[in-house]
């Protein structure tokens, strides 16, 4: 649990340079994987998308969309034909991220969406879950 609370902490300190222009929702976006963090590799790319990557040698390259309408997800991966369904409730909104609960295949977790500013001053709306064991890394399609 403390990893988890630490992950979730990371995560909002690393969004916190956002811009407050425009807060980003789960449902304003198409989503598209970057990275799978796993909490039993110390928090390494185990798996990574188009535009991720990973210094891991087993790690495998996941073709992995998400969609958010009225409180439902899927979560489909397109390289092996998988699709996942789940649930989310925000839980709070601030002028930096909406934070929800979410559940994923049966599995409780966390999740923030924000602007991610880059130090060129470009942005990208970035989702974040955390399931507990793992941390999946999304940006908008």
């Amino acid at each position: 649990m403390r990893k988890i609370s630490l992950l979730l902490a990371l995560s909002l300190l690393f969004l916190s340079g956002c811009s407050g222009e425009h807060v980003p929702t789960i449902e304003d976006y198409s989503w598209i994987m970057t990275s799978v963090q796993s909490m039993d590799a110390d928090g390494q790319v185990i798996a990574f998308g188009e535009r991720g990557s990973s210094t891991l040698a087993s790690a495998k390259q996941v073709d992995l969309t998400c969609e958010a309408e009225n409180g439902n997800l899927t979560l489909t991966n397109h390289t092996n034909d998988k699709t996942y369904g789940g649930t989310y409730k925000l839980t709070q909104k601030d002028p930096q991220s909406s934070i929800y609960e979410v559940v994923v295949d049966g599995k409780e977790g966390m999740a923030v969406v924000a602007m991610t500013t880059y130090h060129d001053g470009s942005q990208d709306p970035t989702f974040i879950i955390n399931l507990g064991d793992y941390t999946i890394n999304l940006v908008a399609e």
